[in-house]
């Protein structure tokens, strides 16, 4: 018993460490422009911002979709540790990654690169980690399980938001574009070295032993589940939209607060932490409401409570913060994607299925999401949040009619 829970725990945080580089590389965006790429060329001003940060989304896809035929094939745990080795190597690489005036473009090619690596890692980690975890438990178990990682997740964006608000108080604006942004990537190196050496430990899961025992194991995992899955991945879709709808709340609307509020950054950051701990505490205590009465209910329940108190926030009146910190409460419902996705695919072709459809996804949400709120955050944030509940509610109401088991 205690060998499992050590193996969900190591399996958690390889995404504490991608979220945390995530939150770094947006903050460290303007400083990279600066230091990685030439100046005064319109070509390398206008793409830098969108090749260095999102190519590691485009190639999210490609990432899940190979390692994850190989966790379908060969098991979980080699894939499991390549994919933090890939998020490893390129932190502490660029943590010391010359500048464009010592190397050239050598540093610019060298920082897509780093990217892309990160990137393909990312593909297969969250996934990697939802599918491990799962099963390692059994029944009501689940939800409290991956509770916990979703909130290992957010962790990593406050524990990147605080190593921002600790540089800031120590080091002056010029010292952090000269030298000081390198230290947190030292240190996601050395976290990641850490959690790399706690992976060597982690066990194979006993539902992919059973399928090797058996010689259940597809050729092609990912091309049986494309036949035979569609209204699952389907299903990932939905979730998908409730997980990027974290990144509405917690990483794109704490920018607005300055001109919406007259918040300075240092408070719009604050204010961010705070969503930040709801979110945490809401995937965990919902979590552990689902392993009590079901997950169709506290999902159901807390998706009605996001679309109620989203509308309300969304009128920007004097309760503005109670209603944000119930809206990031409520979005704990992050929960129930892995709860859902992990379960709705068969066990031989589950990592491939899933990797791919909610990869795809996210790629494309996580895109087209900071443009959506960019448009509406001013008048219409409230049918945001209402699309997001009842995409979660539609999810609901298609599982209730193909698996019971909620």
């Amino acid at each position: 018993m205690q060998k499992k829970y050590k193996n969900i725990t190591y399996a958690s945080l390889g995404g504490v460490l991608e979220f945390y580089d995530f939150v770094l590389f947006v903050f460290f965006l303007d400083i990279f422009s600066k230091i990685f790429f030439p100046q005064n060329n319109f070509f390398w001003t206008q793409i830098n911002t969108y090749i260095s940060f999102g190519i590691a989304y485009l190639v999210r896809p490609f990432g899940a979709i190979v390692m994850a035929h190989f966790g379908d094939r060969y098991g979980r745990k080699n894939i499991f540790y390549l994919s933090v080795f890939l998020m490893v190597i390129p932190s502490l690489f660029l943590a010391f990654l010359p500048s464009y005036e010592m190397i050239g473009l050598y540093s610019t090619f060298a920082l897509f690169l780093i990217r892309i690596l990160q990137g393909l890692a990312i593909g297969a980690e969250v996934s990697g980690a939802w599918v491990y975890i799962s099963e390692f438990v059994k029944g009501n178990k689940i939800p409290i399980a991956l509770g916990f990682a979703s909130a290992a997740l957010t962790l990593g964006l406050l524990l990147g938001n605080f190593t921002i608000l600790i540089l800031d108080s120590y080091f002056s604006k010029d010292q952090i574009e000269q030298y000081a942004w390198r230290f947190p990537f030292i240190l996601a190196g050395i976290f990641g070295i850490f959690v790399l050496l706690l992976r060597k430990k982690i066990n194979e899961t006993p539902e992919f032993l059973k399928l090797k025992l058996q010689n259940y194991l597809v050729k092609f995992p990912l091309k049986q589940a494309l036949k035979t899955h569609k209204m699952s991945m389907f299903i990932c879709f939905l979730m998908t939209v409730v997980l990027t709808s974290g990144i509405a709340t917690l990483m794109i609307l704490p920018k607005y607060f300055s001109s919406i509020f007259n918040f300075t950054s240092s408070q719009s950051l604050w204010m961010q932490n705070f969503g930040i701990l709801a979110v945490i505490f809401g995937s965990i205590i919902q979590g552990f409401l689902a392993s009590k009465w079901g997950s169709y209910k506290i999902c159901s329940f807390f998706s009605i409570t996001l679309m109620i108190f989203g509308v309300l926030f969304s009128l920007y009146n004097q309760q503005f913060l109670w209603y944000f910190l119930i809206v990031c409460f409520s979005q704990g419902i992050i929960t129930f994607a892995p709860v859902f996705m992990t379960q709705i695919f068969k066990n031989e072709i589950r990592l491939s299925g899933l990797s791919f459809s909610y990869n795809i996804s996210y790629a494309l949400l996580a895109f087209f999401t900071p443009f959506v709120i960019d448009f509406l955050y001013e008048k219409y944030l409230g049918f945001y949040f209402i699309f997001v509940g009842m995409c979660s509610l539609f999810c609901v109401f298609l599982l209730k009619k193909t698996h019971k088991g909620f």
